[in-house]
């Protein structure tokens, strides 16, 4: 069995000693009046000091000389007093601690603090850049997922499933405040023509174009989505039936009044739109739904380019 004395060994303490200062992880210890007492190199660095000169300051001063370089360990304040009574709230609130903190270089650090029985502090730190950049970019690639699971991919409208969810969430909170609420189903006309005749590329602007002036009309909690090829539904909240009505009429007559670019300068659209209003907004989402399609129908069917309300 080896003797325990081995590891007092001159040449593995030197080993030891090279190790702790050159690794790229920071290691420090702090005595109970919070004066730093060791420091490898990667430690005094995050302070922007050789460890010759960080050793025996207090965090405190540590930490003003941080402020005064503007190097190191990132400070977010303009007022560095009150900064470190903040910190100082924090510091040896607990046995164990461990956070995470960037510094001016842009790097990231996961920061560990542990308090002996006798009350100095060891204080590690490991760098997790690369970390943070995969959960970046996956964070990233996470919310493009739900963008494009929620968005209509031509229009950038909220897609049939995405606009049903958000309508029936608002619906409810109408419901809870007993405000009125509007459905408008709105179809552009003979929006048929517009591919046979232009192709389906030309199709696909011109229904961004409509969709672009439609929302510039819209409220920020109104809901506006592509329900079908050339359908969309939009849920206007906190309204009566008579200013749902005009809210369409005025969706109508901006559709009838946009001038598309060559080679579609002649071509004029419309929109068909029918209405159903709740005033307390107390009736399904389906039933609404239901109640404008038969009022889309009629406007269809009289003319075109054209409101109707629903019974």
């Amino acid at each position: 069995m080896q003797s325990s004395t081995a590891f007092f060994d001159p040449k593995l303490q030197s080993l030891i000693h090279e190790a702790i200062q050159n690794t790229p992880d920071g290691i420090g210890i702090f005595d109970p009046e919070d004066r730093l007492v060791f420091a490898n190199a990667a430690m005094a660095d995050v302070f922007s000091m050789s460890a010759d000169h960080a050793i025996g300051l207090k965090f405190e001063d540590l930490i003003r000389h941080l402020f005064k370089v503007g190097n190191g360990l990132n400070l977010e304040t303009d007022d560095i007093e009150q900064w470190l009574l903040d910190a100082l709230k924090k510091r040896r609130s607990s046995l164990f601690r461990s956070f995470q903190t960037d510094t001016s270089d842009g790097r990231w650090l996961q920061l560990t603090e542990q308090l002996t029985d006798d009350g100095h502090m060891f204080v590690y730190f490991t760098d997790i850049t690369e970390q943070k950049r995969i959960e970046a970019k996956l964070q990233k690639l996470s919310s493009k997922l739900k963008v494009q699971a929620e968005t209509d991919e031509l229009t950038g409208l909220h897609n049939r499933r995405n606009f049903f969810y958000l309508a029936e969430k608002e619906l409810r909170r109408c419901q809870r405040l007993q405000q009125g609420v509007a459905l408008l189903l709105l179809d552009v006309d003979f929006f048929k023509q517009v591919n046979d005749s232009y192709g389906h590329q030309q199709g696909d602007y011109v229904l961004r174009h409509i969709c672009d002036e439609l929302q510039q009309e819209l409220r920020e909690y109104d809901v506006l989505g592509r329900i079908g090829g050339e359908e969309f539904a939009l849920l206007v909240p906190q309204v009566q039936s008579e200013r749902a009505f005009m809210i369409a009429e005025r969706l109508r007559e901006i559709v009838a009044a946009i001038v598309f670019d060559a080679p579609l300068a002649e071509v004029r659209m419309s929109i068909s739109v029918g209405v159903a209003s709740c005033s307390t907004a107390d009736e399904p989402i389906n039933s609404l739904i239901g109640r404008a399609d038969k009022a889309l129908f009629e406007a269809k069917h009289s003319g075109r380019n054209r409101c109707k309300a629903a019974d």
